[in-house]
């Protein structure tokens, strides 16, 4: 649910629709609708409307000067600030890939090395044998020995595991049927049985619910129940807009953005990425191979060294 068709709602000829509008956005804590709100009230001419622009006005006001933003709780809540706190910087991770590709390079060289050095004492055995007693058995362990890989572990050099935690998925927004906890929600004996339907309604991810949690949210005599029509209002909220930023790409810039804020350079994922990972790109254009780097001792404390500066930076631009 854009934000720009609720703020389309306050224009809506019928005062009953701007009304439910103005209670969702003062439910939600929508501060980017405060500039909106100030110019409806202005032209509003329902009294009841305009008592609730007030009110709603008042609230995002209150917000605003408190720092809530949506979409920092939506990145808080979806885990999307967890992930790019995890994902490497770019840099960072290119000098980590170099120094793997170093170490992949020798382990096979060693590899080799090994298997030269198994041949040539089997070869070396069979030809003793052979001087002293014309046996055969030492060329059979010879030849044996000679087959790839005999003697020497395998070296499983795979892929790496994935550096980062991953963000909540998003999910479309449904179409639902929302009936029967709609009137569970108006109508519940209990304030549990009321708490309930709005933790059901958050759940089926329809966000024709928002009106209905919106009116609980002004209106129930629980304070449980409409602190709970107002949090899982909030997230039904939050799971719309998250679809819609995951499917428009504005989802990447922002967690782009995110992660400068935090001093990293972080690229934007790629088109094999997994599911909800960001990862750190190589500077190296695809389609050309790398050229491993030395894995010297000196090459290694390098990186470890400017890794260490960088994630020192950050730290210190966080407590700022």
């Amino acid at each position: 649910m854009r934000l720009e068709v609720l703020l389309g709602g306050l224009k809506n000829p019928q005062p009953a629709v701007r009304l439910d509008v103005v209670r969702v956005l003062g439910m939600l804590d929508e501060t980017r609708a405060l500039d909106a709100l100030r110019q409806q009230y202005q032209a509003e001419t329902e009294a009841g409307v305009r008592s609730a622009l007030a009110w709603a006005g008042k609230r995002l006001y209150e917000a605003k000067q408190a720092g809530y933003a949506t979409i920092d709780e939506l990145c808080r809540y979806f885990g999307v600030d967890r992930e790019v706190e995890n994902t490497p910087d770019a840099d960072e991770a290119e000098l980590i890939q170099k120094l793997q590709d170093g170490l992949d390079v020798e382990l096979r060289q060693m590899k080799q090395r090994a298997q030269k050095r198994q041949i040539g004492m089997a070869m070396a055995a069979s030809l003793g044998a052979g001087m002293v007693g014309g046996s055969l058995v030492g060329m059979s362990a010879a030849v044996g020995a000679m087959s790839p890989g005999a003697g020497v572990a395998s070296s499983n050099i795979g892929d790496r595991p994935q550096i980062g935690v991953k963000r909540t998925p998003a999910t479309a927004p449904s179409t639902a049927d929302i009936s029967v906890w709609l009137r569970r929600l108006r109508e519940g004996a209990t304030p549990a049985m009321r708490e309930q339907a709005a933790i059901e309604l958050a759940q089926l991810n329809n966000p024709a619910a928002l009106p209905h949690l919106a009116a609980v949210f002004v209106s129930d005599q629980s304070p449980k129940v409409r602190q709970a029509a107002q949090r899982f209002g909030k997230v039904l909220y939050w799971g719309a807009i998250y679809w819609e930023m995951e499917q428009d790409g504005s989802l990447e810039r922002e967690m782009i953005r995110r992660g400068q804020a935090l001093g990293k350079n972080i690229a934007k994922p790629g088109a094999q990425s997994a599911p909800g990972t960001l990862n750190a790109s190589s500077s190296t254009p695809q389609g050309q191979p790398q050229t491993p780097a030395s894995s010297s001792d000196e090459d290694v404390a390098a990186i470890l060294r400017q890794a260490q500066q960088k994630r020192a930076a950050r730290r210190r631009k966080r407590r700022r």
